[in-house]
């Protein structure tokens, strides 16, 4: 018995000694991971972390749709002004002028509807409204969205660069924070409204896909193929822009094709939950207007009439311009430096009113360039090819190849994005995410390769870490100021005593 005790007991302790290692090594990173939530909910919040319950369904947008959905009708549950329904074309701008109505809403048969996704209602403002018996604020579904965002695409790259068996050159809680703030999430997150909405939430659609389509490379079983559908899918229920995924989602299938042989429960797999989705998708639209393929932007009450209006084209040669000019916006555009707190802005995008928002003198919004913020981003494209190349001399483990796929997918967003005829901040969340990630991945894995074939990476791994600081750094400070100086109108009393720090 003695002699039992004896063996067993250095193995526990031996056990717990492990657990408490393990425990140490992830506490940096969890550390991480609740330092870039906080930040979300500090600006989210106005500076105050301020989730106000929202106790009736008119003061937004997305609460009508989800009151009027819970009355069994797919409109928002208000009642149009007598003014708009009394005029004969309610699309002109010029008749709508004296009176309030519901702007930037689809507007048809007396009804008000909205062309932005209703995912959102089926996923946050219903439950929420069930769970708490209210609705919550725009603020906090954003806070829920962009934080959901940001945790996927955080299990995604760990997963992907644990795949590669091989230590890290920079700490992987850099890399958190560089994934969470080396962005414009802060800047959006301040003021938010039904637009930023359906943007976030196609931001955490798109994240599952990453990491579906990461498990799905690991095991190309039907089930992870119906979950990579369904998670793409719903990106595009989210934002129809991100339809584009499809691309990089169906040459992934085509490949696991050609390897393990084509198998019918496999495509029925795949292509089940997009279809489903799909079909429920056109019903929603039908019901609405009449035609399946249309979400709203004909009847949208804004500047111009919208019937008629592509948003989206690349057609013509202005068109074309448009898009190497939107393009240049989204990589280039440059931030604003000042000597006053917090000492960075974003700068108004320039738009050809010829083939862009067609209402002269009207504002453009703020739109922020990745090179001048997240310059890892363009490394790790750097790294990404050199990879495909043959950098690491060998074939690629599933973590990089995903990575790689995800980069592609992020790219054809922006490029999606860029036929289109408006350009802002908000935009760029649809492929920030996943451009940042799949750079860290392919960063790693490209330092390793150099490393392997001789390389000194010290001096490159300085540099990356640094670059990494600096995005980290502007990301936040960029939060204090948001959409046309947000933060200081939300918070004036806490930028005032932040500003003092400075002077």
């Amino acid at each position: 018995m003695s002699a039992s005790v004896a063996v067993s007991y250095p193995s526990l302790v031996s056990d717990d000694v492990r657990r408490a290692t393990r425990v140490a090594r992830a506490f940096p990173t969890a550390l991480a991971i609740v330092c870039v939530v906080t930040c979300y909910a500090f600006f989210a919040g106005g500076g105050k972390f301020d989730f106000r319950q929202l106790g009736i369904w008119e003061e937004t947008n997305y609460a009508s749709l989800a009151e009027g959905f819970l009355h069994g009708h797919l409109y928002l549950w208000v009642t149009p002004e007598r003014q708009l329904t009394a005029l004969p074309n309610p699309y002109d701008f010029a008749a709508r002028h004296g009176f309030n109505y519901r702007w930037d809403t689809s507007y048809l048969n007396g009804r008000y509807y909205l062309y932005s996704s209703p995912l959102p209602v089926l996923l946050a403002y219903i439950p929420l409204r069930l769970l708490r018996g209210r609705y919550p604020p725009d603020s906090f579904v954003a806070l829920l969205f962009s934080a959901w965002a940001f945790l996927a695409i955080v299990a995604f790259a760990r997963r992907a660069l644990k795949l590669g068996g091989r230590p890290l050159v920079i700490p992987l809680p850099l890399w958190v924070l560089f994934i969470g703030l080396g962005n414009a999430a802060a800047f959006v997150l301040v003021s938010v409204h039904m637009y930023e909405i359906s943007v976030l939430t196609g931001m955490a659609m798109t994240a599952m896909w990453a990491v579906a389509l990461l498990r799905f490379n690991v095991s190309p079983a039907p089930g992870r193929a119906a979950w990579v559908s369904l998670w793409l899918a719903l990106a595009i229920a989210a934002r129809p822009n991100l339809g584009v995924l499809l691309v990089v989602t169906a040459f992934v299938m085509i490949a696991a094709a050609r390897k393990r042989g084509p198998s019918v429960k496999a495509i029925l797999a795949f292509v089940a939950p997009l279809a489903v989705v799909a079909l429920a998708m056109f019903w929603y639209n039908a019901a609405r207007f009449g035609d399946p393929l249309e979400f709203g932007i004909r009847y949208q009450l804004t500047h111009i009439d919208m019937a008629g209006k592509k948003v989206c084209s690349l057609c013509t040669f202005p068109e074309l311009a448009r898009f190497g000019n939107n393009v240049g916006h989204y990589l280039f555009w440059p931030l604003q430096m000042r000597s006053t707190f917090p000492f960075v802005d974003a700068k108004p995008a320039w738009l050809d009113r010829a083939v862009s928002w067609p209402t002269p003198g009207a504002v453009t919004e703020q739109i922020i360039g990745i090179a001048p913020l997240a310059p890892l981003v363009l490394l790790g494209v750097l790294f990404a090819v050199l990879l495909s190349l043959g950098l690491n001399h060998g074939a690629f483990d599933a973590g990089t190849r995903s990575a790689i796929q995800v980069m592609a997918g992020g790219w054809l967003v922006l490029f999606g994005l860029s036929t289109c005829w408006w350009i802002v901040a908000r935009y760029s969340l649809d492929f920030i995410l996943l451009m940042s990630a799949s750079a860290v991945i392919c960063i790693e894995n490209g330092l390793l390769s150099l490393r392997a074939i001789g390389v000194r990476i010290l001096p490159l791994r300085l540099a990356v870490a640094v670059m990494a600081c600096y995005s980290i750094l502007i990301g936040f400070l960029l939060g204090f100021i948001g959409p046309g100086d947000a933060f200081q109108r939300a918070n004036p009393a806490m930028f005032e005593m932040i500003s003092r720090w400075f002077k």
